[in-house]
């Protein structure tokens, strides 16, 4: 066996704490904001909304829940290469929110009202701030930052009439640790991580619908293509994940009907915590 003093069994040690801490405080979290008792989701009169569906993360999603026979409308600006009776495509810049307005009506008309929303729509330009247009920069932050504002205020409404729905917002590691050339995407993922909270807290103390869910999913990099080119110094300790590990996650939350937050891979736990270090320690972390 591992000898107790020697460094190998400290440093697992210290591993293993860090990894039931976190769990224990998940945890905790959930039973504050869920109770005990299960509440399954009955999909049978669930219609899921996804911006951005048509590639990445929200086409994956849009295809695995179609599968299960749940209705599926996909907003984007492409249609997504899927043809599938289940998922129904509405061309819509979610950007702007005269379009998203008008496509609601569309949508409510043609299908009904959404009661999961997945505001998963998101670009990155990977480039230094003054490498980077106005229009470029707009364009990261309305479609990262502004889209899911306006996608909740049109359809919570319906939502908060029936205190039943879920809205799931995408956000990123990245919204927790801004690294160079992505500061516009890094403050649109920061912004979402305070949207998202800033949300819950309306929707439980402003509107008391506590039975509407709210799902923050905050993962590291995803082979989707968006990062492409991309290197990490310490890659044992910030793995690359496939995008059906999200997925999974995501549905699992919609399935068991809870408030939760999905921090994905593990070390994404620790980056609010580096916050709280040094200014030093915090610059060799990111660089």
């Amino acid at each position: 066996g591992i000898p107790v003093n020697s460094s190998l069994f400290k440093w697992s040690s210290v591993y293993a704490g860090s990894v039931f801490f976190v769990w224990f405080l998940g945890y905790m979290t959930k039973v504050w904001r869920n109770g005990t008792k299960s509440r399954k989701l009955d999909w049978d009169d669930e219609i899921v909304l996804i911006t951005g569906g048509a590639r990445g993360i929200g086409l994956l999603l849009a295809e695995t829940l179609s599968i299960r026979n749940v209705t599926i409308v996909v907003l984007d600006i492409r249609k997504p290469e899927i043809d599938h009776p289940n998922i129904v495509f509405f061309e819509c810049d979610v950007s702007k929110y005269d379009q998203v307005q008008r496509i609601a009506k569309e949508i409510i008309a043609e299908v009904g009202h959404p009661t999961i929303i997945v505001n998963n729509a998101g670009v990155v330009k990977g480039k230094t701030i003054l490498d980077e247009s106005e229009e470029e920069i707009l364009s990261t932050i309305s479609v990262n930052l502004l889209a899911p504002f306006w996608i909740t205020k049109t359809f919570l409404p319906e939502m908060i009439t029936r205190n039943h729905g879920h809205i799931v917002n995408i956000s990123s590691a990245l919204g927790f640790a801004a690294v160079a050339q992505t500061a516009d995407y890094c403050a649109t993922k920061s912004g979402i991580v305070a949207f998202h909270e800033a949300l819950r807290h309306e929707i439980n103390t402003r509107y008391n619908a506590g039975n509407i869910r709210c799902t923050l999913v905050c993962p590291g990099h995803v082979e989707t293509g968006m990062f492409d080119g991309v290197s990490y110094k310490y890659p044992f300790i910030t793995p690359t994940i496939a995008p059906i590990e999200v997925v999974k996650k995501i549905v699992t939350a919609l399935d068991k009907n809870e408030t939760s937050d999905i921090l994905t891979p593990y070390y994404v736990h620790l980056l609010p915590m580096l916050r709280a270090l040094p200014g030093f320690m915090h610059d060799w972390v990111y660089t």
